[in-house]
């Protein structure tokens, strides 16, 4: 069994092409058996392939003495491989009161930091970390229970830039098996014995009664789905670059301008990735699928119809616009004179009008083209915003 499962190991590291030779490698070690196991195949892997490898570990006291156990262990465990270990401690709790998280939410944040601090200050170019096929298989359940979309529906990824999962290919029963085989020790975080977690609750619960009654091959048919949607998520997002520049109108700290018309020019699966892309970019803010929906309504409402996206991020409609904001902020109303015959160049649009004569009418479906009877318009009109009982009759 062991020689099976590092050649899986090779195999899947070279398929995804997730370490070169020479690679400087920091592993993330909580003392559970996944990264214990991630840790002890990565030394054996170091040597055919001239790989310099050290830990990093992060105390998050959030276990009482359990939590400084955890960082003996790993602290033993690397000087057992003759290997560096990083240890961050801090105080999640007031971690995650400060920046209004929860406490995975907060410890995750607190995880990469570090890892990435450590990668960057001590010159290192690749972070490993333990997740495998039954945490991907979890993953993809929750986002599908919460909603998630395409995005979610990706699963864990194989790599996320400098972050790579070495173990994604294998369940969690096969690392234990490899644990006992080769005796290494770890430990048990208690925590995720608590079923009140969500992802506890579908590990626990869910996916064994569906593996009982439905599917015993759930972990391989989820993994799999979360590879048929990377795979659409990459089109999607290849897509989605190819129009993103001329959608954004405006792009600052404060405020994304999203050109409504040229947005719904985009099959409506490239329309919701391109306001999650931008939302995410301008916000680092994930949204689910309901809130994608309403952004999409938003592009049919009427001028200052505005929803609120969490975080403090507003998104409101705005004549021809869709407008990310942080904090609300209500369209002032809008009103200009229009001298008939100019060019007007305005923040957000511009406005044209011209005198042809009735014979050299050509009319076009565009939303953005009416002709009007310039004898009835006169010289000069004003230019605002729509209001309740306006109407318009156009030639």
């Amino acid at each position: 069994m062991l020689r099976n499962f590092f050649t899986r190991f090779e195999a899947f590291v070279k398929k995804h092409q997730l370490i070169s030779d020479g690679d400087r490698i920091i592993v993330g070690v909580s003392g559970g058996v996944d990264s214990v196991v991630l840790l002890d195949i990565l030394n054996d892997y170091r040597q055919a392939h001239g790989l310099e490898i050290a830990v990093a570990h992060v105390n998050y006291h959030l276990r009482d003495e359990e939590s400084n156990e955890d960082e003996r262990f790993v602290l033993s465990l690397c000087e057992n491989y003759g290997l560096q270990c990083f240890v961050h401690s801090v105080d999640t709790h007031s971690y995650m009161v400060e920046h209004g998280m929860s406490v995975q939410v907060a410890a995750r944040n607190i995880r990469y930091k570090f890892f990435e601090t450590v990668k960057i200050l001590k010159n290192y170019n690749k972070i490993a970390v333990g997740h495998n096929a039954n945490d991907n298989a979890e993953t993809v359940m929750m986002n599908l229970l919460r909603g998630s979309g395409t995005n979610g529906l990706g699963g864990i990824p194989i790599r996320r830039g400098d972050i790579i999962r070495p173990l994604l290919f294998a369940e969690r029963k096969d690392i234990e098996q490899y644990a006992r085989l080769k005796s290494l020790p770890s430990r048990l975080d208690s925590s995720n014995t608590k079923d009140y977690y969500t992802r506890n609750f579908i590990r626990k619960s869910l996916i064994p009664q569906i593996q009982e009654r439905i599917n015993p091959n759930i972990i391989n048919t989820l993994n799999k789905t979360a590879e048929i949607f990377q795979d659409l998520k990459k089109f999607i997002s290849n897509e989605v670059s190819l129009i993103y520049s001329s959608v954004v109108k405006r792009y600052d700290e404060d405020r994304v301008v999203l050109d409504v018309f040229k947005l719904k020019n985009a099959p409506l699966f490239i329309q919701e990735n391109l306001i999650i892309n931008a939302i995410k970019e301008f916000s680092n803010t994930e949204i689910d699928f309901l809130k994608v929906r309403a952004l999409m309504d938003l592009l049919d409402s009427q001028t200052g119809t505005s929803i609120e996206l969490g975080k403090g991020i507003y998104a409101f409609r705005d004549r021809y616009n869709l407008v990310l904001t942080r904090g609300k902020v209500h369209p002032q109303p809008f009103v200009a004179e229009i001298i008939a015959g100019k060019k007007y160049d305005f923040d957000d649009f511009y406005f044209n009008s011209e005198f042809v004569e009735k014979a050299d009418l050509q009319f076009t479906p565009s939303p953005v083209v009416e002709f009007i009877d310039a004898d009835e318009a006169g010289e000069t009109f004003r230019l605002r915003q729509w209001e309740p009982g306006d109407w318009f009759v156009p030639l």
